[in-house]
């Protein structure tokens, strides 16, 4: 079974920006000038009737403001997220956050304070209400929480989607491995059964013992080679089923058979080895009937992106059992709601539309 490699198929510029390493400077520049806006708005906001006042230390103070939110901001990205959000100790979290959020909250005032004090310009603390600062403090408080705390966001979608990258992968993974699983159920007794009957031909009849080896060889090959791709065109698999069968009638000679196609098999891909255990079937159930001889009539016919299968015996010898439950596995894998199986005393009808999943 081939590796599938881990590739998404979401080529949007967000999942580009949020996953790939090749943009991990971008996001951070990003940051970077977010917080510097951030900064500058908040020290322009508080100090903007001293503006012209305090001069070139109004860069001072944004500097300083930046690297105070830098430093929580990363402080919680790069701490506080995978040593507890990610672990789900969301109390500690917010506790830790909220203290840091507190500490620089303190930081930011008493440096104005300071700023404002040694130049003589007026501040937030000048004419303001102490308790109106208070509130006016409350009320940043929960807002600048929430923001930091879409910084931990995110690293969460990040983590997110490429969890469920993983997790779709390995669906995949198992998926195929079910399918390929299911490919090789080619009656593996079969192939005893012709090299066995072969080689007491080769005695006897030497000239039918070599057709015989060709035919398994054609299949062996088929099914070891072509079938490693994903979807095979229709009319290779129809030769490999007309391969099959004329084995199955070397080896028994009680039955005789016919395959007839219509429409666009040479441009119809499907899946490989789909029809095979339905012929399996109708052959099992043909040798077993006494009456001699019976013949199966196959009649497949490809059009309008719709594909039909039928398998068609001269006696009344099939029926819905367990035998059939592995083909409707891969059917319900590969073409979910896609298909119609019908299955009656004398027939096998498959109806396939689109190209599967």
């Amino acid at each position: 079974m081939k590796t599938i490699p881990i590739i998404s198929n979401d080529n949007s510029f967000l999942y580009r920006f949020l996953v790939s390493p090749r943009l991990r400077p971008a996001r951070h520049a990003t940051l970077i000038v977010a917080l510097l806006v951030i900064a500058s708005n908040l020290v322009l906001f508080t100090l903007r009737g001293s503006t012209e006042a305090l001069g070139k230390w109004i860069y001072l103070l944004i500097f300083n403001l930046f690297v105070l939110y830098g430093s929580l901001f990363y402080f919680n990205l790069l701490y506080l997220t995978p040593r507890y959000l990610l672990k789900q100790k969301y109390l500690t979290y917010i506790l830790y956050l909220s203290g840091g959020l507190i500490v620089v909250f303190a930081l930011q005032a008493t440096q104005e304070y300071m700023v404002s004090s040694i130049l003589g310009v007026p501040n937030i603390f000048t004419g303001y209400p102490k308790v109106a600062l208070v509130m006016d403090y409350l009320s940043s408080f929960p807002l600048t929480l929430l923001s930091i705390i879409g910084g931990s966001m995110t690293v969460l979608l990040r983590l997110w989607i490429l969890e469920n990258q993983r997790v779709m992968q390995l669906e995949k993974i198992r998926l195929q491995s079910e399918i390929e699983h299911l490919k090789e159920q080619i009656s593996p007794s079969m192939l005893f059964r012709v090299l066995h009957y072969s080689g007491e031909q080769a005695l006897v009849n030497p000239g039918k013992a070599s057709k015989m080896l060709m035919k398994l060889s054609q299949i062996l090959r088929y099914q070891l080679y072509d079938c490693n791709r994903e979807k095979v065109l229709l009319n290779t698999e129809i030769k490999f089923l007309t391969n099959y069968l004329e084995l199955e009638q070397l080896v028994s000679g009680k039955f005789d058979f016919r395959i007839n196609a219509s429409g666009e098999t040479g441009r119809t891909f499907i899946f490989p080895l789909l029809f095979i255990p339905f012929i399996q079937y109708a052959v099992k159930q043909t040798e077993a009937q006494e009456m001699q001889p019976t013949s199966i009539e196959i009649n497949l016919e490809a059009e309008n992106d719709t594909i039909l299968f039928n398998c068609q015996t001269s006696v009344p010898c099939l029926e819905d059992n367990q035998e059939l439950n592995k083909i409707r596995q891969r059917l319900d894998l590969q073409y979910g709601e896609q298909y119609q199986l019908e299955v009656n005393c004398q027939s096998i009808r498959l109806e396939l539309k689109g190209g599967g999943k």
